[in-house]
C-alpha cells in the first residue's frame, strides 16, 4: 500500500493553525490536510479591532466595543468612539469548540491527530514529519506554529495576569473597553504597567495587569499590583472572582526561515505585532493569502517603528506611560489603532510620529 502524502500538514492547532486550516479548506474542500495537535487548551482571550464589515470569524464574537478608553498616568481620560472599527473579542473556549466539535468533523478531508512533533526533514518532493509516537508522516508543505527561540539581546516581554470577576453592584460600562490605564503609579526603569478592561456587562468584566518588562513571570507582584488598582478604581466594591487568565507575549524580531515546503506561521511567522502583541488578525490575513498561494508582506516602514518603540522599552521602560500619554492625548484613536494595524498611508505617519518626543526617538534610533 502506498503511503499517504498530505496536501499540507498543519503542527499545532492554536488560533494561527486553526485559521490556516479554515482557509484552506474553504478554497479547496479537496485537499488532504493533516493537523498535528499537541492538545493544549488553555485558556485565552483573543482581541482585536476591525473595520465593522470585516470578516475575522463574525459568527464566534461574544463581545464588541465601539467606544475605547486610555486612561493616562495622571489619571486623565480620554474616551473615543473608533467608528468604523469596533473592538471584539472571542474566547479561546468557543473558538475550540467550533473548530473541534463542528468545523473539523464537518469536514473529511482533515485528519486530526494528538501528538507531538519531534523532527521535519525536507526530502525532494515530500517533508517527512516524524513524531514522539514513534509515527511518521508525509506532506508536500507543512505550516510549523511551534516558537522558535529568540537569540535576541534584552527581550521586551509583556507578561499579563488578568481576573474575570463578577461586582455585586452594576457599576460598569459595558458600551466602552479599556486599552491602556496608567493611573496606578506602578512602572520604573525595569517595567512598565498598565491596565486593560474588557466589560461584558455591567457587573462582569476582565480586569488584567499588564507588563512590558525583561524580567521573568512574577505572579506574586502582578498579583499585589492588580490588587492595588483595584482599591484605587474600585475601592469599597465587592465582587466575585470567576476565573484567572495568565501568559506572556515575547515582543522582538521573530526567529524565521525562508519560506520552503516548510514555513513557520502565527508568531513563529512574524505575525505577532512586536510592539503591542496583537495577532489575531494578523495570522487570519495571513491564512487567506496562503491559502490563495500568496504571501502576506507588510511595508519595512512598520518594523521599523516597531524598532524605535521597542529600543525605549529596553533602556528606558519609565517612558512608556510618558510617550503613550503624549500619544493619545495628540492623536485621534481610530488614526492611532490603523497605525498599530499597519494601515495608515506615509503622510498619516509623518503627521502622527511629529506629535511624539522626537528627541527621545532619535536618541535611541542613533544607538
Amino acid at each position: 500500500m502506498p503511503t499517504l502524502v498530505y496536501d499540507i500538514a498543519i503542527i499545532g492547532a492554536g488560533a494561527s493553525g486553526l485559521q490556516l486550516l479554515y482557509e484552506l479548506t474553504q478554497a479547496n474542500p479537496e485537499q488532504k490536510i493533516l493537523l498535528l495537535d499537541s492538545g493544549d487548551r488553555s485558556a485565552k482571550s483573543w482581541c482585536f479591532w476591525e473595520n465593522k464589515d470585516a470578516s475575522c470569524f463574525p459568527f464566534l464574537i461574544e463581545k464588541s466595543w465601539d467606544s475605547m478608553l486610555f486612561k493616562t498616568s495622571k489619571g486623565e481620560s480620554i474616551t473615543s468612539e473608533i467608528n468604523p472599527l469596533a473592538y471584539h473579542y472571542i474566547s479561546s473556549s468557543k473558538f475550540f469548540t467550533y473548530f473541534f466539535e463542528d468545523f473539523i468533523p464537518a469536514n473529511t478531508n482533515i485528519t486530526h491527530l494528538n501528538t507531538w512533533v519531534s523532527d521535519l526533514q525536507e526530502l525532494p518532493t515530500v517533508v517527512k514529519i516524524s513524531c514522539k509516537n514513534g509515527k511518521t508522516y508525509q506532506a508536500k508543505k507543512v505550516a510549523d506554529s511551534r516558537p522558535a527561540k529568540s537569540t535576541e539581546p534584552d527581550l521586551i516581554f509583556q507578561h499579563f495576569s488578568g481576573k474575570f470577576i463578577e461586582f455585586d453592584e452594576p457599576i460598569l460600562d459595558d458600551t466602552c473597553m479599556t486599552l491602556m490605564d496608567f493611573s496606578l503609579p506602578a512602572s520604573t526603569k525595569e517595567m512598565a504597567v498598565f491596565h486593560y478592561i474588557l466589560p461584558f456587562s455591567k457587573t462582569k468584566s476582565l480586569i488584567e495587569t499588564t507588563v512590558f518588562t525583561r524580567l521573568d513571570y512574577d505572579k506574586e507582584a502582578y498579583e499585589r499590583i492588580w490588587q492595588e488598582y483595584m482599591s484605587l478604581t474600585y475601592a469599597n466594591q465587592k465582587y466575585t472572582l470567576l476565573s484567572n487568565e495568565n501568559g506572556t507575549i515575547p515582543m522582538g524580531k521573530p526567529v524565521r526561515k525562508k519560506d520552503s515546503a516548510i514555513f513557520s506561521i502565527g508568531a513563529a511567522g512574524g505575525k505577532m505585532k512586536s510592539s503591542t502583541g496583537y495577532a489575531f488578525t494578523r495570522m487570519h490575513q495571513d491564512a487567506i493569502h496562503r491559502a490563495q498561494n500568496q504571501t502576506l508582506v507588510s511595508p519595512k516602514r512598520f518594523h521599523f517603528y516597531d524598532t524605535m518603540l521597542l529600543k525605549i522599552m529596553q533602556k528606558e521602560m519609565n517612558k512608556i506611560p510618558e510617550v503613550m500619554d503624549r500619544l493619545f492625548d495628540r492623536v485621534s484613536t481610530p488614526l492611532i489603532l490603523r497605525f498599530l494595524d499597519n494601515k495608515t498611508t506615509l503622510s498619516e505617519e509623518v503627521g502622527l510620529l511629529s506629535q511624539l518626543d522626537i528627541p527621545l526617538f532619535i536618541k535611541h534610533l542613533l544607538r
